[in-house]
């Protein structure tokens, strides 16, 4: 999968709602009620991406979980990053 241009990339943002672009990344932060449903949540976005083979940078902070989603291979933003975007959106926040 190959690197998006810069006109790829601002046409595709907008379907990234509560996401937003930090140079070459996608980046969300949620917080939860507890440490444990945030590392609950942490699980489902693992299993994701091991279903997706495509695996975004974690950062736990006590409730609150930062992803931040590139093709590191590329070099930035891919085809492969909206979508595992996506994906996530679909994960359950409020279990």
């Amino acid at each position: 999968m190959s690197k998006m241009t810069e006109v790829e990339i601002v046409e595709r943002l907008p379907a990234t709602k509560g996401w937003t672009r930090l140079g070459d990344m996608l980046v969300r932060s949620w917080n939860f009620p507890s440490t444990r449903r945030a590392l609950d949540f942490i699980r489902d976005v693992v299993e994701q991406a091991d279903q997706s083979d495509h695996h975004p940078d974690i950062i736990l902070s006590y409730r609150t979980v930062r992803l931040e989603v590139s093709t590191h291979a590329e070099g930035g933003l891919t085809e492969a990053d909206f979508s595992f975007v996506g994906e996530v959106e679909s994960i359950p926040t409020d279990r």
